[in-house]
């Protein structure tokens, strides 16, 4: 659809813009680089097993993987939050994947558990500052009614599509096809570094990417914003081929340089939605983690196999890929509240099946669907979490989120091994369904429905 007017804001220059290939390409761009996030979150545990073989490394060395991967990814989503806000998303987008990469090849190498603790880091700083930046650059660049689904795809892409892949990739490499990546002394270095190449040639593409028209808007710059628009409407990204138009009105829109004060997320209009969100991103991140954590060593607490225990975490994470696939679907028809309040108490109520389950197919069924709530409300969140924040401190407020998850993260899976060495599997259960029913009550009194009003419209 062509834009035959000039507009008086950005929220309606941007609406009457329809979702186009271009702002597909973007998106895809992003949740790519989401999808590797969700795939090296997680590899670390399922390398362990051989790392302790090899190294003879002890199950506390082991723990320090994650806490160095997530630590690493809490750092780096208060970075890129700070330098999305005031130099812009793309740059920091660029040197998130740069970190990610360099990070991954370092890992894949390491001839000691030093230099792996320090690659995992390196990792985890771009990790961190990939979901925070991408959330926020595909929020900032769809039109209004595409937002909700759009950032869901993205979580989709990190969460469903991520995790699955982690532990399907990981069951196939360390598995079946171990020995043609040089047995259990090499395999391994194999999946630290599988995705070095790919995410390299992901960093090139992503040259292509422009600016944010609402980041360039709130630094004043009214030109560039509008040859952001005219890419938009030309559907193409390459810079050269495109003339712009002023989509948006100079005189309409003289804007003054917003002022990033990163204290603002605590101020009087701010604070009641920071700590809802802070409370939702704590408990559904950390029930999440720490359950994917443990799912293996439950398993092999019940009698499988590590092999069977993995085989069996990469089909119970088929739940998670459908719960991921439906937060897409009802992102864009149902409001966000609604879907974390109900979908907490279905995953209270799940939970508690699953840690009463003592059969196989039990297991798998409610293990699945577990999963399935879990990427739900993950999904859900990481959606909302940007919608919450002007533009001016969005990068920010949501890489403030993002750190909070991963400090929870951090702690959880050492509250659940406590809880789990303690009162076994329906003990673990019981702090995660105590979990979700804290998230339904911040989703119902401390946080506002966004779904279907502009960011602008949020904002004020």
């Amino acid at each position: 659809m062509k834009v035959n007017t000039q507009f008086n804001t950005l929220e309606e220059a941007m609406d009457s813009i329809k979702l186009n290939s271009i702002h597909i390409l973007i998106i895809l761009l992003v949740a790519i680089g989401s999808m590797f996030n969700g795939i090296e979150q997680y590899i670390a545990g399922y390398a362990a097993p051989y790392l302790v073989e090899q190294w003879g490394i002890s199950d506390a060395q082991v723990g320090l993987l994650t806490t160095f991967t997530f630590g690493g990814m809490a750092v780096g989503s208060l970075i890129a939050g700070v330098i999305g806000d005031i130099f812009g998303r793309r740059i920091t987008f660029m040197y998130n994947l740069a970190l990610f990469t360099l990070g991954a090849i370092v890992a894949a190498l390491a001839p000691n558990i030093i230099i792996l603790y320090m690659a995992r880091f390196v990792i985890g700083l771009g990790l961190g500052g990939e979901l925070n930046t991408g959330l926020t650059i595909v929020s900032e660049s769809v039109p209004t009614k595409n937002r909700g689904a759009s950032t869901a795809t993205v979580s989709l892409s990190a969460g469903g599509v991520g995790i699955f892949l982690s532990a399907g990739l990981s069951y196939i490499i360390l598995g079946p096809l171990s020995e043609f990546f040089g047995g259990e002394t090499t395999a391994w270095r194999w999946l630290f570094g599988l995705l070095a190449l790919p995410a390299l040639l992901l960093f090139l593409y992503r040259f292509y990417l422009p600016e944010t028209p609402r980041f360039l808007l709130s630094k004043g710059k009214i030109n560039e914003t509008n040859f952001v628009l005219s890419m938009f409407k030309s559907k193409t990204l390459i810079r050269r081929k495109v003339k712009t138009e002023e989509i948006l009105k100079a005189t309409a829109t003289v804007v003054p340089k917003e002022k990033v004060n990163f204290k603002e997320i605590f101020s009087q209009d701010l604070a009641k939605r920071t700590i809802g969100v802070w409370i939702i991103a704590w408990m559904t991140f950390g029930a999440q983690v720490g359950i994917t954590v443990f799912l293996p060593t439950v398993l092999t607490s019940q009698g499988f196999t590590i092999v069977n225990s993995l085989l069996y975490s990469t089909i119970i994470n088929l739940g998670g890929l459908t719960g991921a696939i439906l937060a897409t679907l009802f992102a864009h028809k149902f409001g966000r509240k609604t879907v974390l309040i109900w979908g907490s108490l279905v995953a209270v109520i799940v939970s508690i099946l699953f840690g009463l389950s003592n059969t196989t197919l039990l297991i798998l069924i409610f293990g699945a669907f577990m999963q399935a709530m879990f990427m739900l409300l993950n999904v859900t969140t990481w959606l909302f979490a940007p919608e919450n924040y002007p533009t001016r401190i969005r990068s920010f407020g949501t890489g403030a989120a993002v750190f909070v998850s991963l400090v929870s993260a951090t702690v959880m899976p050492y509250i659940f091994g406590t809880v789990f060495s303690m009162w076994d599997t329906l003990g673990l259960y019981l702090v995660v369904a105590a979990m979700y029913v804290l998230l339904a009550i911040a989703a119902l009194t401390l946080v506002v429905e966004t779904k279907g009003k502009s960011l602008e419209r949020i904002a004020s």
